[in-house]
């Protein structure tokens, strides 16, 4: 045997032939994620886009690895003030929630951290620099602490949905983990 068709087959050996398929949780040994069509009412999940959603229900607290979101609190607003309006705004969402840095640098919270999501999939971004107490685009989040404040939402109604949280870092073009905590 020559020495490149050696080198082959020895690579062909270590390669460690056969895969099942599925996400099998790497080398952590977590159990696989189901997969699925349509985003549980709380749970992990991945849908066919590939991403990973954990969702959790009103009133508890999403936990991705290096971030924690609970919502304390919504108010609907007829008005609120906000350098642009988007057309179609009728209503504001205004949230009050607590979101803690779970890594060991503080961040600041950018404008594309948190959504709100309606049922239908549709994303709101939030409104910065909005009139109210508080306002978390834009504000530290200290390395292990956690900040409550505000976020604003112009909507065309009042929507179901929940609030969909990136883990700090990840833009939201790449992501492969997600949150979403259930207002409704």
């Amino acid at each position: 045997m020559t020495a490149p068709l050696a080198l082959l087959v020895v690579a062909a050996a270590c390669s460690g032939g056969g895969s099942t398929g599925g996400d099998h949780g790497g080398a952590t040994g977590a159990p696989p994620v189901p997969t699925a069509d349509t985003l549980p009412q709380s749970g992990t999940v991945k849908l066919s886009d590939g991403v990973i959603y954990t969702v959790v229900g009103p009133g508890s607290t999403l936990k991705l690895d290096n971030v924690t979101l609970h919502i304390d609190q919504l108010v609907w607003r007829k008005r609120v003030s906000v350098p642009i309006k988007p057309p179609g705004t009728r209503i504001y969402a205004v949230f009050t929630i607590t979101v803690g840095n779970l890594t060991g640098d503080g961040v600041v919270l950018p404008l594309t951290q948190i959504w709100l999501r309606n049922e239908g999939n549709r994303p709101f971004l939030a409104a910065g620099r909005a009139g109210v107490p508080d306002q978390l685009v834009g504000a530290m989040l200290p390395a292990g602490k956690t900040v409550t404040g505000t976020l604003v939402f112009p909507l065309p109604s009042k929507l179901a949905g929940g609030l969909l949280l990136y883990r700090l870092g990840d833009l939201p073009a790449t992501a492969k983990h997600v949150g979403i905590a259930r207002y409704a």
